[in-house]
């Protein structure tokens, strides 16, 4: 308290009103305002920042799910973190003898501070997937190994900031918090509020000027690095020519499917490729569990929460759960139009288009009109895709659906996919609950919260007794905590009596025999666990697998003539140049993808091929056929050039400001990656993988 205090002190030297010779009291105590933009943890303001970032960040994904070949997705998934570490830093201060997970340099991070900011992350995921975040997602996001990442090239940029003598000093610090208004009551700074807010979010005045002060500490680095990167017009009228052009390729398919009656498979193909596959045959480790299940809603019934704790939570909640913004009820036309479609295509669609919303706006039921002429999902439903909050949809659209009265019908809006159509069919104005009718809502929440903290101190307990020897049927007993036992599972599975819940998983595979788990917190209870059976990862006879491995082997023999087949037709192709004429010789027919942008995610008529990267479809009329054949999952293709169309320069003219804009924004972010990767190189670098693994 001192430190913000002293803090708050300068701030009333600062803006002392020299006529009056006073002070501004309220100034003194704005020295903790400006951290708020930056920290979506804090509840109450975050309809105004946290809101926010989340369709930020929605968008985000939105693109990152089209572009997912693009040589940018690595630099955004970077900024994504970033983002995450700057709304939702944490304290630095770790617990004595608990293991760092990471020194950089002379520097700590530790096991507290990350997992801190990983729970949080975590916390964020599931809450933009709406309860859709599967394991498997978890996984392939890489979480920890992403925010380990992002910590070492914050805490390596802050070391070099101060080498350079770049570090935010106490001036600064106070000018940038006392200019912020966000700890005010009736528009002048509330000490009590300032104070009640910190409490609220358990951080104390000095973590909160501390992290300020890296905040500002990092945008002068930033700035210096990044303020000399230029990009000039031609060279971004280049990169546009380049990606807006379009071409036309021919293309010969040979499926797998028709190699696999000629492949032809003997016994000594079978007994070798057991052999030598054993591991990938595997029966996978096996287990059941019992386990103890301390629940809060039954402990919730007898919890008592007190008016001046609803209010509280209300007023740090208002803004961030009780305000409801605008919603409309919608239905949905779409009339798709295929990547790389030629002008007379768009045409098509756009008279298309047209025709539907005429025949709407005359009096035609516009469910009856999305079931016949949408290519959306939703036309299964009449185009209904429910109540949509503003601020849900892409801005565009967002802006037009809602300025639209009760059963208007959007004119037809065109973007990259197609043309839509949208009816308002209701809508419910933005409005905040108040106290009274939040309150069975905070009601429940506080219980809930004070239940879980019960169950917890009652699992404690049961684990300690449970360490000593005692069985789990006696603790279910004392405590009225239930016992159950699971049925076999293998890793990746899930139990529904679980759901998902990777750290009962986890504790399950790791435990030994009468080894008892540490209290696993899930969504509706608290566990513990112990191996009840374990059946260890076994190769099963070859007689109980042999139709899988004559399948497997049968295959890969058909994989091998699949390949002989599409390199022989290529090696005839690039000496007769005809890749019709060459089709026509053996049978094979011969389609064209029609036009597509060179660095399109996707080929038309052939989808995603993961071996090509974006642009990296390098054939044109000097070089118009491919050095080697293009494998997909279940066929071989074989290409050719046959036609290109220019890039629209015009469309670049109206374009080119945002275009400008853009490729500096890349630019200077290749610029930071580069400076960040220079900075590590040369760094001390330690990471605990074992300290990571437990946080």
């Amino acid at each position: 308290m001192s430190r913000v205090l002293s803090l708050g002190f300068r701030v009333q030297l600062a803006t002392r009103d020299p006529k009056r010779g006073n002070r501004d009291k309220g100034a003194a105590f704005r020295a903790g305002a400006h951290a708020l933009q930056y920290r979506g943890r804090f509840l109450m303001i975050k309809d105004r920042f946290g809101v926010r970032f989340e369709r930020i960040f929605l968008l985000m994904l939105d693109f990152l799910r089209k572009r997912k070949r693009s040589w940018i997705i690595t630099i955004l998934l970077g900024l994504i973190i970033i983002v995450f570490i700057a709304f939702y830093g944490g304290s630095k201060y770790q617990d004595p003898g608990v293991q760092d997970i990471a020194q950089v340099n002379d520097e700590v991070i530790s096991q507290q501070e990350f997992a801190l900011h990983y729970q949080r992350a975590l916390e964020r995921y599931r809450e933009l997937f709406k309860g859709s975040l599967t394991p498997e997602m978890l996984k392939g996001l890489n979480l920890k190994g992403a925010l380990l990442e992002e910590l070492i090239r914050k805490s390596l940029a802050l070391q070099e900031a101060r080498r350079l003598g770049l570090a935010a000093g106490d001036e600064e610090l106070v000018q940038h918090i006392a200019q912020t208004p966000e700890f005010q009551v009736n528009g002048r700074f509330n000490k009590e509020r300032y104070l009640q807010l910190l409490r609220l979010n358990r951080m104390s005045p000095a973590q909160f000027e501390q992290e300020q002060r890296e905040q500002l500490t990092l945008r002068r680095l930033y700035s210096v690095i990044l303020d000399s990167v230029r990009v000039n017009e031609t060279e971004v009228r280049d990169r546009y020519r380049l990606e807006q052009e379009k071409i036309n390729l021919q293309f010969v398919r040979l499926p797998l499917g028709q190699f696999a009656a000629e492949a032809k498979v003997t016994e000594e193909d079978v007994q070798k490729f057991y052999e030598r596959n054993k591991d990938t045959l595997k029966e996978p480790l096996k287990v059941r569990v019992e386990y103890l299940s301390y629940p809060f809603e039954p402990v919730a019934s007898s919890i008592q929460v007190d008016e001046k704790e609803i209010q509280d939570y209300y007023q740090a909640n208002r803004e961030a759960k009780y305000h409801k913004p605008k919603q409309a009820k919608l239905r949905y036309i779409h009339v798709r139009l295929a990547p790389g479609a030629d002008a007379k295509q768009q045409q098509e669609a756009r008279a298309r288009a047209d025709r539907i919303l005429k025949e709407a706006r005359t009096g035609k039921d516009f469910a009856q009109l999305a079931k016949k002429d949408s290519d959306d999902p939703s036309s299964a439903q009449g185009g209904d895709i429910g109540w949509m909050a503003q601020g849900q949809l892409p801005p565009p659209l967002d802006k037009v659906v809602f300025s639209l009265a009760k059963g208007q019908i959007t004119d037809v809006i065109e973007n990259a996919g197609g043309f839509q159509i949208v009816k308002v069919e209701d809508l419910k104005e933005a409005h905040t609950e108040s106290l009274k009718e939040a309150t069975p809502d905070i009601t429940r929440a506080l219980k809930i919260e004070k239940a879980k903290a019960e169950a917890a101190k009652t699992a404690d307990r049961g684990r300690e007794k449970a360490l000593t020897g005692a069985e789990f049927g006696k603790l279910a007993e004392e405590s009225g905590a239930p016992v159950n036992v699971t049925g076999w599972f293998s890793s990746g599975e899930l139990l529904p009596e679980i759901g998902q819940n990777q750290e009962f998983y986890k504790s399950a595979f790791a435990l030994s025999p009468k080894e008892v788990s540490p209290v696993i917190a899930g969504n509706k209870a608290y566990y513990l666990l112990r191996i009840k059976e374990r059946k260890e990862a076994t190769v099963p006879p070859l007689d109980a697998i042999r139709s899988d491995v004559e399948r497997r082997v049968r295959e890969s023999k058909a994989r091998e003539l699949l390949s002989q087949k599409a390199n022989a037709l290529l090696d005839q192709l690039k000496k007769e140049k005809d890749l019709a004429r060459v089709a026509g010789q053996h049978g094979v027919k011969l389609e064209e993808t029609g036009w597509f942008l060179r660095n399109a995610p996707e080929l038309p008529k052939i989808g995603q091929i993961p071996e090509l990267k974006a642009g990296g479809l390098t054939l044109s009329a000097q070089k118009p056929f491919p050095e080697r054949i293009v494998i997909q999952k279940d066929a071989a293709l074989i290409f050719a050039f046959k036609d290109r169309q220019e890039a629209d320069m015009k469309k670049f003219e109206n374009e080119k400001d945002a275009l400008v804009k853009q490729t500096l924004a890349e630019s200077r972010q290749q610029v930071l990656e580069k400076f960040m990767d220079h900075l590590k190189a040369k760094a001390a670098i330690q990471v605990h993988a074992s300290a990571l693994e437990e946080s």
